[in-house]
């Protein structure tokens, strides 16, 4: 996989059991993967929140209890907005132990990412994303779904969902 977005998020479904909204709604507050961590076997992620796509009327329904931002859209007359939110149940809220090896992916990316923001400056909108387009803002699901529907068709793969990943852990 030559996508690095879509690499970061494969590792994170199949070794987590993540799904995608709670891939695509981790920030980097959320993700401790210091030296010390990794050396106590203690790097992990939080799941407390996801990215979802959500329209205008179940925002109001919730009367933005359970949403922690609402992003602007890119249209000013759309009926949907892209939100971060609480999960869905009590359940979904938990702590991840990583393996090593994605601990050092993330460590990387995150690496890579700060650099990308020192190179773009005020045009990079930093929300703390993990998983993030290169200017900052949130990466929807239909992106990562894109590239995977490519990366199966260019290898040769099963046609399997993205959320079948999760069930590989």
């Amino acid at each position: 996989c030559t996508d690095s977005k879509l690499y970061l998020a494969m590792n994170l479904s199949f070794a987590c059991s993540c799904r995608i909204g709670e891939i695509l709604g981790l920030t980097w507050k959320h993700v401790h993967v210091s030296e010390e961590d990794i050396a106590a076997d203690n790097a992990h992620i939080e799941i407390v929140q996801e990215l979802e796509r959500c329209s205008k009327r179940a925002i109001e329904a919730l009367c933005k209890k359970d949403i922690l931002h609402v992003f602007e859209p890119l249209k000013g007359n759309t009926s949907t907005r892209l939100v971060i939110k609480r999960p869905k149940t009590e359940s979904s809220i938990r702590k991840i132990w990583l393996p090593r090896t994605l601990a050092y992916i993330l460590r990387e990316w995150k690496k890579s990412q700060k650099e990308l923001k020192q190179l773009l400056g005020k045009e990079y909108e930093d929300f703390d994303l993990v998983v993030a387009q290169s200017n900052g803002k949130p990466c929807e699901r239909r992106i990562i779904d894109k590239s995977f529907s490519a990366l199966k068709q260019d290898a040769n793969l099963p046609n399997v969902t993205f959320h079948s990943l999760r069930h590989s852990s």
